[in-house]
């Protein structure tokens, strides 16, 4: 699975750059470039450090932190098709209960 734009974008929502980020999730700057340009494997344990360096460094304006996404993102989950599908799932159960 490539994480080079998920890596990239998490990265620069916490405006970290790639010597920043480095030392907080024990990687060297060359190996997160390749990291992001989908030249390396990332490896489970690099993906959780680095998950859990930017939801330490971020507010969450949503409900889905950081580390979620990027569970979310190995099991191959759209959270924003599976948030829509739940929005529909609900309206539907309060229509139906509302017609009744």
């Amino acid at each position: 699975m490539n994480f080079g734009s998920f890596l990239i974008t998490s990265r620069k929502a916490v405006n970290l750059t790639q010597e920043q980020i480095a030392p907080l999730v024990n990687i060297s700057r060359s190996t997160i470039s390749k990291l992001e340009r989908d030249e390396m494997t990332l490896k489970a344990e690099d993906l959780i450090r680095w998950l859990q360096v930017v939801q330490s460094k971020t507010r969450m304006s949503s409900n889905t932190t950081p580390l979620e996404a990027g569970i979310s993102l190995i099991h191959g989950v759209d959270i924003v098709a599976l948030s829509q599908m739940l929005t529909n799932l609900v309206g539907g159960v309060i229509y139906f209960m509302g017609g009744r």
